[in-house]
Formats: C-alpha cells, structure tokens, sequence
C-alpha cells in the first residue's frame, strides 16, 4: 500500500489521488488550508465547498492529518474549529434566492410605514 498522503502538507497534485478528490476540490482544500490555518479534525473538511462527504471514510484510509515537520505536536493539537451543530446549519441554508425568501421580503414592503 502507498505512503499515506498529509491532508496539511500535501499540494494539489498529491490531493488528486485521493479517492473522490477532483483538481477543483483538491484546490479548494489547499486554499482552505491556507485562509483558515492546519486540519486537525476530519470533519474540518467538510467545510471545503463541494467535499465529497461520502468519500470522507475512504479518504481516512489513505490520508492523514499530521502536524508539518516543523510544527511540534502540542502546538498543533488546539481546539476543535467546527461545532457539530455548524455542519447542521449550513446543510440546511438554502443555496439560492428561493420562491419563500422572496416573499418574505414583500410582506416586509407592503408594510406601512409607522
């Protein structure tokens, strides 16, 4: 079997080889890594727009999420990003102007003015 891939170090050309892992992901990951800082929990990655959910438990099989070399291990362990109920709003937010949040902004139109 091959030499697991760090999720923290590895560039986009190594994320590619990850079970359901496109270059548009894979890039999307590298620049997560870089904006919000190092992964340290498996569930970090389901922040990454369009992640592949259903491949997280096949990805944990050829991947780690280690600290880099130069970053010791008591430095990297910190506390945890992603709130368990976070992943629960954001999955149920709606990903566009939809026929309800348009009419809620009428009512507030045809409101009188006080």
């Amino acid at each position: 079997m091959p030499e697991k891939i760090n999720l923290n170090t590895a560039p986009t050309r190594e994320l590619t080889q990850l079970p359901g892992i496109a270059k548009n992901v894979a890039y999307r990951i590298v620049r997560h890594r870089s904006r919000h800082g190092l992964f340290t929990q498996w569930e970090e990655l389901l922040e990454v727009k369009e992640f592949p959910a259903n491949a997280l438990t096949r990805i944990k099989q050829r991947a780690t999420l280690a600290p880099p070399p130069d970053i010791k291990p008591l430095d990297f362990v910190g506390p945890r990003r992603v709130k368990p109920n976070h992943l629960a709003e954001v999955a149920k937010k709606t990903k566009a102007y939809t026929r309800k949040s348009r009419a809620g902004k009428r009512q507030e139109r045809l409101r009188p003015s006080a």
